[in-house]
């Protein structure tokens, strides 16, 4: 039986509300708009337009797998980040709005450099590196993942935004496939942060789909971002800088890593919107 926009919407909305799940109405209206092609202001001008059986189908498994958890923009395949479609799946993580805050002071920090050598480092999507060669048309970029997925997904984001001449794709271990590369005047990341601990009580949408790996890093969440600060100074310019992302908490305890370390200085925190630590940018000296 036929259905129109203004049923499906109500009736999406009320499958998803009745299983607990947030922001339900939004959900419904947003998975018609990407299986139809709409703009938000089309649902309402024309709720009695009729949709075809094909799509009815597709705004039902796109419920039922967001009755599953699975995050909306993975049931999507995109999200909106930094004024960029991204495509998401379950190859990386979802780009939060966080980041895009570490990614403007760390554009704010080579702003005077003239055709910066960038590494994004974990790249995940692609997302940084692709906010950093769209922000700066002079800037040589480079991104690394371990993950064989999460390269194929940077790299379909990469052709996306027709920046395939402009951003190399390396797959290793952090900076371990640029070491032949000469010095970087940025060296960007945002890396595993949540502790082993933390994990189970994580969201289902994140614990459950999203990539362990690009998550959880260790004991204290810290393994992988104190390797980077180890490796940084071996490739990064005199007066480069390292800018990562971490956890609200670890402020302090990436000082010390810092502080114990060799070649580089703490330059400053990255304050996020809520107003609390989010990155910080670390100079060498």
């Amino acid at each position: 039986m036929s259905r129109t926009l203004s049923e499906l919407l109500d009736e999406g909305a009320e499958r998803l509300h009745s299983a607990g799940i947030e922001n339900s109405r939004l959900a419904a209206e947003l998975f018609l708009r990407a299986i139809l092609n709409l703009r938000r202001i089309d649902i309402h001008i024309e709720p009695d337009r009729t949709v075809e059986d094909d799509d009815c189908a597709a705004l039902a498994e796109m419920i039922e797998r967001k009755l599953r958890h699975e995050p909306l923009q993975y049931i999507i395949g995109e999200t909106e980040w930094f004024g960029l479609t991204i495509r998401c799946d379950a190859r990386a993580l979802i780009p939060r709005p966080e980041t895009e805050i570490v990614v403007e002071r760390a554009l704010e920090l080579i702003k005077s450099t003239p055709n910066p050598r960038v590494a994004d480092v974990g790249t995940g999507t692609g997302c940084i590196a692709i906010a950093i060669a769209q922000s700066r048309r002079d800037a040589v970029v480079f991104a690394t993942d371990l993950s064989s997925g999460a390269l194929q997904l940077a790299e379909e984001n990469i052709r996306l935004h027709n920046l395939s001449e402009r951003i190399e794709l390396r797959q290793g271990d952090l900076l371990s496939p640029l070491m032949i590369e000469p010095a970087f005047d940025l060296i960007i990341a945002n890396l595993p942060y949540v502790r082993e601990s933390e994990w189970p009580e994580l969201m289902s949408e994140v614990r459950d789909h999203e990539p362990h790996g690009a998550l959880v890093a260790g004991e204290d969440g810290l393994e992988a971002i104190r390797q980077l600060i180890v490796e940084a100074p071996d490739l990064l310019k005199t007066s480069g800088y390292l800018v990562v992302e971490y956890g609200i908490d670890h402020d302090e305890a990436i000082r010390r890593i810092v502080d114990e370390g060799k070649g580089l200085k703490v330059r400053e925190t990255i304050i996020d919107y809520n107003q609390r630590p989010r990155g910080m940018a670390i100079e060498k000296v």
